[in-house]
């Protein structure tokens, strides 16, 4: 895909959709797998999910690091991301992520959380890759 806006080019590409199925109605299922785009560009990160259907959402969230004994750190605290991303979706099935004025050093594998009354579950990473300017 392929946009033209005031006088630059921006390419985006993206690779197919990526689902995770967890056990008893846990799913996260990601628009798309793999994401490439310029520097200084806008990026939507988006997902829809299930739960069991006994369970309420408590909190939803975007992450990149997840250390083994501990729970993953909520993008929107990160420092570094201040005023860069934004969340949105309906808080029941759909969440996306929007992270502006991309940097090189946001490429990362980024993934969905979503913690319920009854359980926790996280979709594998979607790959971001950020390039350089076009010239």
């Amino acid at each position: 895909m392929a946009l033209r806006t005031a006088g630059s080019v921006l390419l985006v590409f993206l690779w197919s959709v990526a689902v995770d199925l967890g056990q008893d109605g846990w799913s996260v299922t990601y628009t798309h797998q793999s994401i490439c785009t310029l520097k200084g560009s806008t990026v939507n990160i988006s997902c829809s999910y299930t739960y069991p259907s006994d369970h309420e959402i408590k909190n939803t969230f975007w992450f990149i690091k997840w250390e083994s004994d501990m729970d993953p750190e909520d993008l929107s605290s990160v420092s570094r991301y201040e005023g860069q991303i934004e969340y949105f979706g309906d808080k029941k099935s759909e969440g996306s992520l929007r992270i502006t004025d991309l940097r090189l050093s946001d490429s990362a594998g980024y993934r969905f959380r979503l913690i319920t009354s009854g359980g926790k579950f996280a979709g594998s990473p979607v790959s971001l890759t950020v390039t350089g300017n076009l010239s």
